[in-house]
């Protein structure tokens, strides 16, 4: 399980998580080829990504067994609590705050596949967090559609 947070704005924690084979397997590396950190994106650029990744996903989200958005660190420790993953990866500032092992921090070198699975879970928390910030309807009929 990958979890980031986005918060420039309103807090957005995105949870996705995937069964380990799927993870390895060549057809999730292919259908995350293209996909960048947001923050990585150059600002002239972030809209016309998110358009890229929001039809990315539809491919992705059929590899996943979770997809949520929370806005608050209790329902993310919930949702952890519930699904009891094998491992998660973090976002850094949120380390603290869920005590969970195993543990990875965003940070640290790790294989490609928990790095693809960290850069769909950000990508998923800007994302929403933009939706949210922009246009709070949208943002709810999104989430229904989004969310797995």
């Amino acid at each position: 399980m990958a979890i980031d947070l986005s918060e420039d704005g309103p807090r957005v924690i995105a949870l996705v998580g995937a069964k380990e084979y799927v993870l390895k397997s060549r057809f999730f590396g292919q259908v995350c080829t293209g996909l960048k950190h947001f923050r990585r994106v150059s600002p002239d650029r972030k809209a016309r990504y998110l358009r890229f990744f929001e039809k990315r996903y539809s491919k992705i989200r059929e590899l996943l067994a979770l997809a949520r958005i929370v806005l608050s660190i209790r329902e993310a420790k919930t949702l952890i609590e519930i699904h009891r993953p094998v491992l998660i990866v973090i976002d850094n500032k949120l380390a603290k705050s869920i005590d969970y092992q195993p543990k990875v921090l965003e940070d640290a070198p790790k294989p490609r596949y928990l790095n693809d699975l960290m850069t769909i879970a950000d990508n998923l928390a800007n994302y929403f967090r933009i939706l949210l910030r922009n246009d709070p309807k949208r943002f709810r009929e999104e989430l229904e559609r989004f969310e797995k």
